[in-house]
């Protein structure tokens, strides 16, 4: 059964209220095995932001999120959410947010408290939010995407303390551009490196099903050739993660996306649990 490797919940500053037992009840309904709460944790928030909404701390309560999960696992284990879900595993994640001026302060947090899983992510870069345009300004797309893929390699490395890269073509989610998905033709050098330093160091790549949302008129796809090249590589940590913040997104496009990376050789995903890699047969 599917690990959703990648949810929000109302301790995320952009949860929208939504719960760990509500995710819990909508991911075991769709015949999940498992979930993980990511919830975002970003130090430096760029100050453009106030331009179009409140600046909030990005920074969640991790041991009140901590002991909900544990709360809500527990009623699994007792068979609150059905007798068959009582195998159904609740874990405790986090998504950091890579920001050069956020790196002592990501490293102690993770030195000092315990997660089952860290996503590594970039979401701010060059001083703005890409989610509200200024950042795309002046720039083509090459320019764009490749300094979005320079700043994920770069802060990963400086961080190393992590379990999956997330969301690798976030910055297409919102780009103006008719160039609506990231392309292995486009950066081969630059995507090799990545690809490269994920092996070698056991992290996994995620394919983040939101990113393959209708954004406006434009829906990004997932390029082929990036699986390709990763299998060709010798990688095959595939991590299904929905980046879900309502409850009803949990799991979505799963059951596509595990036979579409079926189709290329891959015969397993992986999600992480007490910072150990679990695989789980397609």
């Amino acid at each position: 059964m599917f690990f959703d490797t990648h949810n929000h919940s109302q301790f995320s500053f952009d949860g929208g209220g939504t719960s760990v037992e509500e995710s819990v009840r909508s991911a075991v309904e769709k015949g999940l095995g498992g979930i993980c709460f990511t919830d975002h944790c970003d130090y430096f928030v760029p100050k453009m932001k106030e331009e179009f909404e409140p600046i909030v701390n990005e920074v969640f309560d991790v041991k009140a999120q901590q002991a909900e999960i544990d709360r809500v696992g527990g009623l699994v284990s007792e068979g609150a959410f059905g007798r068959n879900a009582r195998k159904f595993k609740v874990l405790k994640g986090i998504e950091i947010g890579l920001e050069e001026n956020s790196r002592d302060l990501n490293r102690n947090l993770l030195a000092a408290q315990n997660f089952d899983q860290v996503i590594a992510s970039v979401h701010y870069l060059e001083d703005t939010d890409p989610y509200f345009g200024p950042y795309y300004k002046g720039k083509n797309w090459k320019e764009a995407y490749g300094r979005y893929l320079e700043t994920l390699l770069r802060e990963m490395k400086r961080l190393e303390d992590f379990d999956i890269m997330g969301h690798f073509d976030y910055i297409v989610r919102y780009a103006p551009y008719p160039k609506e998905s990231i392309l292995y033709r486009d950066f081969p050098g630059l995507i090799d490196e990545i690809l490269k330093y994920l092996i070698e160091n056991g992290k996994g790549l995620e394919i983040n099903t939101k990113s393959y949302r209708t954004y406006g008129l434009r829906t990004p796809q997932l390029d082929r050739e990036i699986l390709i090249r990763y299998m060709e590589l010798g990688g095959d940590i595939i991590c299904l993660g929905s980046d879900s913040h309502k409850a009803d997104q949990v799991g979505f496009k799963f059951d596509y996306f595990a036979q579409y990376v079926k189709m290329f050789g891959f015969r397993r995903l992986g999600h992480f649990e007490g910072r150990k890699l679990r695989m789980v047969t397609i």
